[in-house]
């Protein structure tokens, strides 16, 4: 309901699939999550802002402060491969780490994917909830809203409380490191790009030398050079 509301149930079913189903585990997703789930950068504002708002929070601390939780790639099995046989001692003291599964950036001139049934009747009951709520007077909604008021309320004073501990200071400094592993990451992914034009060029060039031809001053003849 919440996606069509948002105008984005577009989404939903691979939501679904990846295992937000409901709004509890949806308020804990992260950036790596979106980004697997391929939502579109003005999209997941919409729905970060929207999570803002269920938690009591300015509408950007959601796009800085991703919460603890293991994202969808790391929610993945691994799965097990066959080792080769070695003679030489295995050394078991370095760790080695996962390397991430890039995806590539969706066509956005191709067609849409349609709505499955699960969507289309999720929309029709989006509006009727939608029609239901602005039809009821402000005496009947205050019920209702005062209960959101209480713990929205209620929440600002845990997370003040909590903002005070050793643990949110612990938590603050792996937001930190992660986003300064991010950046890093990031630029090591630019240099990359950037190193790997200049090779290219080179190579280029190299070639352009090699066939380029060459004129013998002693016999007064020109010679064409021959690629490797």
């Amino acid at each position: 309901m919440i996606f069509a509301e948002l105008g984005i149930s577009q989404y939903l079913d691979n939501f679904v699939e990846q295992g937000f189903d409901t709004w509890a585990t949806i308020l804990d997703i992260t950036e790596s999550d979106l980004d697997v789930l391929r939502v579109k950068l003005g999209h997941r504002r919409k729905l970060q802002r929207r999570i803002a708002n269920s938690r009591g929070l300015a509408p950007d601390d959601a796009l800085l402060v991703p919460p603890v939780r293991a994202s969808v790639e790391d929610m993945k099995p691994e799965t097990p491969r066959p080792e080769p046989f070695r003679q030489e001692p295995r050394h078991t003291n370095v760790a080695t780490k996962r390397k991430y599964r890039r995806h590539p950036k969706s066509d956005d001139n191709a067609p849409g994917r349609p709505p499955s049934a699960y969507v289309l009747f999720a929309n029709k009951l989006a509006k009727l909830v939608g029609e239901n709520w602005r039809s009821l007077s402000n005496l009947e909604k205050e019920p209702v809203e005062t209960q959101a008021l209480n713990a929205k309320q209620k929440y600002n004073q845990d997370l003040a409380k909590y903002k005070k501990t050793k643990e949110f200071r612990k938590y603050s400094k792996y937001i930190h490191d992660f986003k300064q592993k991010q950046l890093h990451r990031t630029k090591a992914v630019q240099n990359e790009g950037w190193l790997g034009d200049i090779d290219a060029g080179l190579s280029i060039r190299g070639c352009y030398v090699l066939l380029a031809p060459r004129f013998d001053r002693r016999a007064g003849t020109v010679t064409r050079q021959h690629s490797l």
